[in-house]
């Protein structure tokens, strides 16, 4: 009787084969060496839970064993591998040992094995950081020292400090929730993530981006172009960072930065752009003790829409009326009350004034119950404001140049290699990490979620969340480069051929693909010409998964 067995495979091959290619099992094995009790290492759990990030299901830790009960386990980790072994204790152990290895550390030894055998370029990278909230009252956590006696104490850092999760400012609009923070580098080429580093909840951008900065030029050993938005941009990162290379966005807090964006354009140099939508001119200056060129630019889209200021003109317009409002029904005793209370409020118009101004004298009477003497229920002589509130001559177009344009600065002073228009292309790069930060929120992947109760396994799982990004980022850029150099496309979800598909949208047209095993033979089912175009495009790794041989697919695209 022919036995007949059924197994989900469907895009984990994708991933499993980068996976393999970058070599995190035999990296997270070495810092974290398998116990001779243990069914499965170390590397083996991480990469199941990097295969369970790409489930698409939010599978939480507690249903990591159902998830993996449909998959071919031993196909995709290894020869005797079952999914009870993925308990929640083996789980709990190697989240331990990951935080206790360093994160920050464990991600560059994998990020520099993913910049060597995929040739990412690091000439150009992007800083920024998010907030991860989280449920539950997280407290930090004593000293533990419950980890494998086979761990190498060497290769474990004796300094490695628990991040704490506290309440801090959310980017996801969730101040009720406690959170952590996450700062990322991401390279240019290809949106990869070089850098992580996890903080505590309540940790400023403004005081943390410069020490990243520096420990990453310290451990790349690359003169990389650091570009971040202006949080980074102040006085002591400046002088932190001064042998670095920068570009970042001014903040208009500065006065500096008010006036150059208030200044008429007649009075600046302008410089080619052949960008439709932006015009540019570019002045230099010193700030923080540092010689600077300053790129402001215009975007001529944002200055044509009126609705982009004329709503906050109306909504500061209404405010102002009301509190005027209150002003005129106050009853002075004596005129300098008035003069102080009209000033004070004059004081906080930037962009209204006030206009018929006059301070009327007003008799009113005495309160009831009062004696009966007749000089005592003679009027009082009170003052009262009166006043109409308008918009100053030039509020529309200062709220016009406020809303269009926005300074760039660079401590970069050749305009040969680092022209204003090359600076404002590789700003616009800064989506590149933006979008790291979408996919790992993405509610699809399970790390939107999290469901474990130590601040240490906390930012593990941060580790893991980096780590699947950078699986992620790196077969979207291999199959991307590959179409190009091939001059072949792929269908997308219109129908559409492209050669820029999104790696998600890949992995969503290989739901359905299953391996059968039939009296002992192992088949792959359902691979279309597409799919094993996409297969061979990812490289030998990714073939064995799906039982095909590393060579290009006869069909034609």
């Amino acid at each position: 009787m022919s036995e007949l067995q059924v197994e989900t495979l469907d895009h984990l091959g994708l991933v499993a084969g980068v996976i393999d290619e970058l070599d995190l099992v035999k990296l997270t094995d070495e810092l974290l060496p398998p116990h001779s009790q243990n069914c499965i290492s170390s590397g083996q759990v991480v990469k199941a839970m990097l295969l369970n990030c790409f489930g698409f299901l939010s599978a939480p830790l507690y249903l990591f064993i159902q998830f993996f009960e449909s998959k071919p386990l031993e196909h995709l980790l290894g020869p005797g591998i079952e999914s009870s072994h993925l308990n929640d204790d083996r789980l709990g152990r190697v989240l331990d040992g990951l935080t206790q290895s360093g994160t920050t550390m464990f991600f560059l030894k994998a990020a520099l094995r993913a910049v060597e055998r995929f040739e990412v370029s690091c000439e150009q990278v992007h800083l920024d950081s998010s907030s991860f909230s989280v449920d539950g009252d997280y407290r930090l956590a004593e000293p533990e020292a419950d980890l494998p006696d086979s761990f190498d104490n060497d290769a474990i850092g004796d300094d490695v400090q628990t991040i704490e999760i506290c309440r801090g400012y959310s980017r996801d609009q969730r101040p009720d929730l406690k959170q952590y923070m996450v700062n990322l580098i991401c390279s240019r080429d290809g949106g990869v993530p070089l850098w992580l580093k996890v903080a505590d909840g309540n940790q400023s951008d403004a005081q943390a981006f410069a020490g990243v900065m520096s420990d990453f030029a310290t451990e790349w050993d690359v003169d990389s172009l650091f570009v971040i938005d202006a949080a980074f941009y102040s006085e002591p990162n400046l002088q932190q960072v001064c042998s670095l290379r920068w570009l970042s966005r001014v903040p208009q807090t500065l006065k500096a930065a008010r006036a150059l964006i208030e200044q008429p354009t007649c009075e600046l140099t302008a410089v080619a752009c052949d960008l439709n939508d932006y015009q540019m001119w570019e002045v230099s200056q010193t700030y923080g003790a540092i010689e600077q060129r300053w790129i402001l630019i215009e975007s001529q889209t944002r200055k044509a829409d009126k609705a982009l200021w004329q709503k906050e003109v109306q909504t500061l317009e209404r405010k102002f009326k009301r509190q005027l409002k209150q002003l005129t029904k106050t009853i002075f005793a004596c005129r300098p009350d008035a003069d102080e209370a009209l000033i004070a409020f004059q004081e906080q118009l930037e962009k209204h004034q006030l206009v018929n101004v006059t301070i009327e004298t007003v008799r009113t009477k005495r309160a009831p119950g009062e004696p009966r003497n007749k000089t005592l229920k003679t009027p009082i002589e009170s003052y009262r404001i009166k006043a109409t509130l308008e918009c100053n001559s030039e509020t529309e177009e200062q709220f016009m140049r406020q809303r269009s344009r926005f300074i760039l600065a660079t401590n970069q002073l050749d305009t040969q290699t680092w022209p204003a228009q090359k600076l404002l292309k590789e700003y616009k790069q800064q989506q590149k990490v933006e979008r790291g930060f979408r996919f790992l929120k993405d509610p699809l992947f399970f790390t939107s979620s999290v469901f474990v109760k130590k601040p240490e396994r906390v930012e593990a799982l941060a580790l893991i969340m980096a780590l699947t990004l950078l699986v992620y980022t790196l077969a979207e850029r291999k199959i991307r480069q590959a179409l190009k150099q091939q001059q072949r496309t792929v269908l997308d979800q219109r129908k559409r051929p492209t050669t820029k598909p999104t790696f998600r949208w890949i992995m969503q047209t290989f739901q359905g693909i299953h391996l059968v095993l039939l009296n002992g033979l192992q088949q792959v089912t359902n691979l279309s010409e597409e799919r094993q175009l996409i297969i061979h495009l990812l490289g030998p790794p990714t073939c064995r998964y799906y039982l095909l041989v590393d060579s290009s697919p006869t069909c034609g695209m």
